[in-house]
């Protein structure tokens, strides 16, 4: 953790002065650990949509020799940090388990294989640019790299997840098993992060063909790309679970003949604790098979002893429905009653939006029992017991179509719950309640975590709330005659509403803005040169205490693209004192047209010093190519916008940098060149930024804009 008062005092975005002493502090250390180090500048591009990011990376890689290196280990964690805080999780803790874990890899005596780090630039920059560098300019990556290790964090604190693995990863998941001392990992985390839009380092490198972990902790998200990600804030028991397995996976991995190959992915979860249960998805197939057949079947031949008849168990099947509509439904609502209430809600897993989750999904338990009663009397529990049951292994095949990583949230449950009904139904009194908790039990160690961990990686939105309320109706099928005789009278019903109502009250309560718990808004002066007028610009949906200051509290929405670059997205916008600033420069440097295509080559610089350039062209000009510094690539065409086409630069040079642009030939192109610095005006009424707010993405910066005619 003492790294961290040389790495994360302040924000170290891509090209800050920040940045460069702390790579030169990451050097030295990687020297000093016997590390052949060297610094990689590059440039890294990105596209998405109609945003192009470039800028020149200035990554550090480190290789530490190995007796008789087969294939090589690869660390990787990202040294710059956003503006808007000092990045002590994010990346911080991603450098420090690496740095501590080759010191102790060192003392613990030589590894078979080579190690080698890369501490990647302009991670934060909206397009992994040091990253997408390094691997433009190492082809033979596949072929030196036996496994990637890529470390991060989306919060301060929590238990370090594996949340990523290459594709393939069936040997993979073996070999991580066994290297890792605590591991904790999901298959389902897994699955779904490929259908999310989320990328870290991991992405790049994976996309060329190496085999890979990725690990992060995720909870206290408040703290996430704030000023609140500082060393006070970064939990040192996330940092030691990270550092005990990268150790162990160098040790293990660093010493292995041969590296894991591709082999079909496997299902993996923790049942308990950090034991992980790996197994082959043909199984999950099986159970969800063989599972409702089996379950079936043995009813079946108990249904005389035990009451059991096809037509109330079928009405018990479809009672799971409307058990998922009662439960899930009343969830959304009273989020939603308690979104109205507070108006604003607080970001991530604080203690206010735990007990407003806790108190609501009370609410729904309440409901939830009430309506189980209710089917319960008229079908009978045991009917409708099963017929639940089978409701949930009907879903589990779908489940297995669509996420097989996903499929133990369902199976395992339903086998021990199963197994635990059809025994029961031999007993009757205490040993029948008796029964049916025992194989309860497993099912709640699985699902119960698992809706915690949908509150803290969704954060507190309705789509959490929903899968919630879907697992808390999972558990009440999987005993309800059990979970029923608990609270049997309605006093006792009457106190899970009672206290879920404080619940909600206290987090109600207690959702104020904070210095600990700041809310983020957007403040940006914004000079257009050509006018030598300024304003103040936010991009939030309304002006707070601190920006109605100088937006006034009655500024609604509205575009205002001679003050935000040419951008047409809504902003607010208010009149401002104007500053002299000089805009950046844009010179013609070559200009031809060839049939009915144009190249235009630009030599954009910032005359203040800005490290960051944005060149704006309107969407509705046909753009076939585009490129800084040489480096020109087709543009992606996406019909469905016609926003305008964004262009940044980051970490700009003091010479500025080339951009070529080729379109459908018009008679004349408008173009909007701005820069950005770190900051705002000192001028009224700007007042201090209080501590109950903190800048979000982009906030805080003196934008300074001219437009050019092509």
């Amino acid at each position: 953790m003492a790294h961290l008062g040389q790495i994360a005092t302040q924000p170290r975005p891509i090209g800050s002065d920040y940045a460069i002493k702390v790579r030169e502090y990451l050097v030295a250390q990687l020297a000093s650990l016997g590390g052949e180090v060297r610094v990689e500048p590059a440039l890294g591009t990105a596209q998405n949509g109609r945003n192009f990011h470039s800028g020149i990376a200035h990554n550090i890689v480190a290789t530490f020799a190995g007796q008789s290196n087969t294939r090589a280990v690869m660390l990787v964690a990202h040294y710059d940090s956003v503006a808007e805080g000092p990045g002590a999780a994010d990346d911080g803790a991603g450098l420090i388990v690496i740095l501590e874990s080759l010191r102790a890899a060192r003392v613990s005596g030589p590894l078979k294989n080579d190690i080698i780090v890369l501490f990647s630039d302009g991670e934060e920059a909206r397009g992994l640019l040091g990253a997408k560098a390094f691997v433009t300019a190492h082809p033979e990556l596949k072929d030196r790299i036996g496994l990637m290790v890529n470390l991060e964090a989306r919060g301060s604190s929590g238990p370090s997840l594996m949340f990523e693995t290459s594709d393939e990863n069936g040997a993979l998941i073996r070999e991580f098993k066994r290297a890792s001392p605590y591991p904790m990992a999901s298959s389902l985390m897994a699955s779904v992060y490929k259908l999310l839009p989320n990328d870290t380092d991991f992405t790049p490198l994976k996309a060329a063909g190496l085999t890979g972990l990725n690990f992060a902790f995720l909870e206290t998200y408040q703290n996430y790309h704030t000023r609140l990600d500082t060393i006070e804030n970064l939990d040192a028991r996330s940092v030691q679970h990270m550092g005990a397995n990268v150790h162990s996976i160098i040790r293990h991995f660093g010493n292995l003949s041969e590296m894991p190959k591709e082999a079909p992915d496997r299902v993996y979860f923790n049942p308990f604790g950090s034991w992980l249960l790996v197994y082959p998805a043909w199984l999950a197939w099986t159970i969800a098979l063989l599972l409702p057949i089996v379950f079936s079947f043995a009813c079946f031949r108990s249904a005389w002893s035990s009451g059991l008849t096809l037509r109330r168990t079928a009405a018990g099947l479809g009672c799971f429905l409307l058990q998922l509509l009662v439960i899930a439904g009343s969830a959304l609502v009273a989020f939603a009653a308690a979104k109205l209430v507070t108006r604003e809600s607080l970001e991530g897993d604080t203690f206010s939006n735990q007990l407003l989750f806790e108190g609501i999904m009370g609410i729904a338990l309440g409901l939830g029992l009430i309506s189980q009663r209710f089917f319960g009397q008229k079908l009978g529990f045991p009917n409708l017991a099963v017929g639940q049951l089978i409701a949930v292994s009907f879903l589990s095949v779908p489940l297995c179509s669509l996420l097989i990583g996903g499929s133990y949230v369902l199976q395992w449950p339903l086998v021990f719950a199963m197994t635990g009904m059809l025994l029961s139904l031999r007993l009757t009194g205490a040993g029948q309640r008796v029964c049916q908790l025992i194989f309860l039990i497993p099912g709640l160690l699985v699902l119960v975590p698992l809706a915690y961990m949908f509150f803290v990686a969704l954060s507190f939105t309705y789509i959490a709330v929903a899968a919630a309320g879907f697992l808390l109706t999972v558990v009440l099928a999987m005993a309800p005659q059990l979970l029923d005789s608990l609270l049997p009278s309605w006093p006792s019903r009457a106190i899970v509403f009672v206290a879920s109502l404080v619940l909600i009250g206290a987090g109600i309560r207690l959702s104020v803005w904070s210095k600990d718990h700041p809310r983020r808004n957007t403040l940006i002066y914004s000079v257009n040169a050509d006018h030598n007028k300024a304003k103040w610009v936010s991009y939030d949906p309304a002006p707070d205490a601190w920006t109605g200051l100088v937006l006034g509290n009655r500024t609604t929405p509205h575009s205002d693209p001679d003050y935000t670059a040419g951008l047409l997205r809504p902003v607010l916008a208010s009149e401002a004192t104007s500053v002299s600033a000089t805009p950046p420069s844009a010179t013609v440097v070559q200009e031809s047209t060839a049939g009915d295509l144009r190249s235009v080559r630009l030599q954009i610089g910032s005359t203040r010093g800005a490290r960051t350039v944005i060149v704006r062209v309107p969407g509705e000009v046909e753009l076939s190519a585009a490129g800084w510094n040489g480096n020109l690539e087709p543009v992606h065409q996406d019909s469905q916008s016609n926003a305008p086409w964004s262009l940044r630069f980051y970490n700009l040079p003091p010479e500025g940098a080339s951009l070529e642009l080729r379109f459908v030939a018009r008679n004349s192109v408008r173009l909007w060149i701005a820069d950005t610095t770190p900051g705002l005006p000192n001028i009224a009424p700007l007042a201090q930024r209080p501590d109950d707010t903190t800048p979000g993405y982009g906030s805080d910066v003196t934008l300074v804009a001219r437009s050019i005619e092509l």
